[in-house]
């Protein structure tokens, strides 16, 4: 199926009513669900679907994480290693997308909400820097060279987004510790 297809699988489903949206087309996250939907209920393995999704986009493979982004982040029931999925307990590396008919249950559109979030003062108390590794907003990364963006970083990712669970972090330490850490207010890692 093509996006189009898969959308209006999706818009006929109980997800848009729990708030959940469907990606941009064109979007590597909506071509990572669409893979998903073409196997849908069927076990496939991360580098399966890098090698297909990055083939299909004519780009050279990396590590996705849209897989799990689209679960627990955007509410997706796609269960990941660790999973019990119909008495086959998943390895690291394997998802599964159940369906559109019920949400992620970790996922909650509450714990993502950020528009309460004390955003543009908190940026201002770090002087416009990632609180992890000190490169400041707008300018060129010091390992990268790319322009920093802040992102809302969890303090503890296990806990909601909230003004004290959140310190503005680059893209890049984002991305280089995912959900495997937690920060104290300075922004270091007190447990993993």
């Amino acid at each position: 199926m093509n996006y189009s297809e898969v959308k209006t699988e999706f818009e006929n489903s109980p997800l848009p009513s729990k708030g959940i949206t469907f990606p941009k087309e064109g979007s590597q996250k909506a071509d990572a669900l669409i893979y998903l939907f073409n196997h849908l209920g069927l076990v496939v393995k991360k580098k399966d679907v890098e090698r297909d999704v990055f083939a299909e986009r004519k780009e050279n493979p990396k590590d996705l994480q849209d897989l799990r982004h689209l679960s627990k982040q955007n509410g997706f029931n796609i269960l990941q290693g660790g999973y019990d999925y119909k008495g086959r307990l998943l390895k690291k590396g394997e998802y599964v997308l159940v369906g559109f008919e019920t949400s992620n249950e970790f996922w909650s559109f509450k714990r993502r909400d950020n528009s309460k979030l004390d955003w543009e003062p908190m940026k201002k108390e770090y002087d416009y820097k990632c609180a992890t590794c000190g490169s400041s907003e707008g300018k060129p990364h010091r390992y990268t060279q790319k322009i920093v963006v802040l992102e809302q970083g969890h303090m503890n990712p296990e806990k909601p987004m909230t003004n004290e669970n959140i310190i503005p972090q680059c893209s890049e330490c984002q991305t280089y510790y995912k959900d495997r850490a937690v920060f104290d207010k300075l922004g270091r890692v007190i447990n993993v």
